[in-house]
């Protein structure tokens, strides 16, 4: 089944330039498997207050061919692809800006107990019901390639976590991430980048603190986001932001 919905998008969702950004792109993405959820009958805050059940989200890779424009009509298209572990699915996704292709977008999904903490197989029927389209896929069919961290950074930033970082979940939400990393990347290369790979590692909760580290690799830009105490010091890696 091919989800699709409409969005029209915020002031706030484009540059100076009148282009939509990166972030908002991750929003549109987001909130479309949301909305795809919900008429598959799995509400995402639904089941985690009577279940105690979440999908966890722990990889993205978004290209955008052309940023979408201020004005533009906004549809987003995903699609589950079924099974790719016996506890995990992949969402795709195309976005369209006044019908033209403009983003291609895949994610990856873990069905998580959060009581107990530890992943859960996922169940065919609630899978089932989401009508998944395994044949359909997008960058080729190709692997998520892993983020390669360098031995040495080149520059750190200290991020303060504030209350509105945290979801239902009580964790950072997952596209603060993305944010955290844009505050580290040098403003030349904050400006230029059309593509981004997030991989989620371990979930900053209340009382963190985090620190981003960048370092230019190979072309990209890597940011290293990892949890840090008061001396912010760098601990466990919450998530690696690639961009280029």
């Amino acid at each position: 089944m091919i989800f699709s919905t409409n969005f029209s998008p915020l002031l706030e969702d484009f540059d100076k330039s009148e282009r939509l950004t990166m972030a908002a792109i991750l929003k549109y993405f987001e909130n479309a498997g949301s909305r795809h959820s919900d008429a598959a009958g799995d509400s995402a805050i639904k089941v985690s207050e009577t279940l105690g059940v979440a999908w966890v989200l722990t990889d993205w890779k978004v290209c955008v061919k052309e940023f979408p424009r201020y004005g533009q009509k906004i549809k987003v298209e995903t699609w589950s692809e079924g099974l790719v572990s016996p506890f995990g699915t992949s969402r795709n996704y195309y976005l369209y800006a006044d019908g033209n292709p403009a983003v291609e977008g895949t994610s990856k999904w873990v069905r998580f107990d959060i009581r107990a903490g530890r992943p859960i197989k996922v169940e065919a029927d609630l899978l089932d019901r989401y009508g998944p389209e395994p044949g359909k896929k997008v960058f080729g069919g190709e692997k998520l390639a892993k983020i390669s961290l360098p031995e040495a950074f080149e520059a750190e930033t200290k991020i303060q976590l504030r209350r509105s970082d945290f979801d239902f979940n009580n964790h950072v939400h997952n596209l603060n991430y993305y944010d955290f990393a844009l505050e580290a990347l040098p403003a030349k290369a904050a400006a230029a980048f059309k593509n981004a790979r997030i991989s989620y590692k371990t979930a900053l909760k209340e009382g963190d603190n985090a620190v981003a580290k960048y370092a230019a690799v190979d072309g990209k830009s890597v940011v290293a986001i990892y949890a840090a105490g008061t001396d912010g010091e760098a601990g466990a890696l919450a998530c690696a932001v690639e961009v280029w």
